[in-house]
């Protein structure tokens, strides 16, 4: 050892001690001490993230309680007379027009259209209301949610038995509490957006998660082995990676019932601008009980 580093050493230690072992030095910064959960509605807690290395990142997530009474969801429903189809709204949109407390984008959907209230093909998986819209194809994997609010994640084919709400993602980036090794390569390694989902291992709760990208300053994005890791962090064993890129947005309902978009989206290259998706999940919560 030379003598720079070994005067360095008592340093060297002090920061080992206080980087958590089960993520190594790397782990984001948000995720190397307590996080700060805020209930924001009965059974729904909110924390914002913000980490510094190994590049800037920022997001928010919701951790959901399903046992707490009043939590239900909605997948986006199908258009009248149309049953494998559904109007393409912002997700701000989505969440007023439904009446929902919490509301993010999901699955992959096409085409990308300017205009709300178009018709819209959803290419994974998309339950709502036990109606199946879409039936998936079979590269993408699902979250799905029974009536009783039980939460799992599946590759496909998918068995809807049970199935009330469901929608789909790209791919589960986390399985019993650790990332694959392998994962698509057509997507790693890659920084975008991203949009993502949880469930912790005893299943009480389910995580949704946001990271901005594509903003320097900002956020620069993810990588989906790096999603995997962030749900990790929250608290989740099990994980999925959904649509992101510019159509990432996570909203919550206000007092009044109006739309708040917590993170930055950047749709069409324009920080802070939603995109029309094809696919939501909405969260129905009741409000906080306030001291009398």
């Amino acid at each position: 050892m030379n003598v720079r580093l070994w005067r360095q050493w008592p340093a060297l230690l002090l920061l080992v001690a206080f980087v958590p072992l089960v993520r190594g030095a790397d782990a984001p910064e948000p995720f190397r001490g307590e996080l700060k959960w805020k209930p924001i509605f009965h059974g729904v807690d909110h924390v914002e993230l913000a980490a510094k290395a190994p590049r800037a990142m920022r997001g928010h997530a919701v951790r959901i309680d399903l046992t707490a009474d009043g939590v239900a969801f909605l997948a986006t429903p199908p258009v009248a007379d149309k049953p494998t189809k559904t109007a393409g709204l912002k997700t701000s949109t989505f969440l007023t027009t439904h009446k929902c407390q919490v509301a993010i984008n999901a699955s992959a959907f096409g085409p990308v259209r300017a205009e709300e209230g178009k018709e819209q093909d959803v290419a994974g998986l998309h339950v709502s209301g036990g109606a199946v819209v879409s039936k998936g194809n079979d590269k993408y994997d699902a979250l799905l949610l029974s009536k009783k609010n039980k939460a799992w994640l599946s590759a496909p084919p998918f068995e809807l038995k049970d199935v009330h709400t469901a929608v789909g993602g790209f791919q589960i980036v986390l399985k019993n509490g650790k990332v694959p090794d392998k994962l698509p390569d057509y997507n790693k390694g890659l920084l975008h957006p991203r949009t993502a989902a949880g469930v912790s291992a005893d299943g009480k709760f389910l995580y949704l998660l946001v990271i901005d990208g594509r903003q320097e300053e900002w956020s620069q994005g993810a990588s989906i082995q790096e999603v995997g890791e962030w749900l990790t962090g929250l608290g989740a064993a099990d994980g999925i990676n959904l649509d992101g890129g510019g159509t990432t947005t996570m909203v919550v309902a206000g007092a009044d019932g109006k739309a708040s978009v917590l993170n930055k989206p950047i749709h069409a290259n324009k920080p802070g601008t939603e995109r029309v998706s094809g696919s939501h999940l909405g969260v129905f919560a009741k409000p906080l009980k306030t001291e009398k």
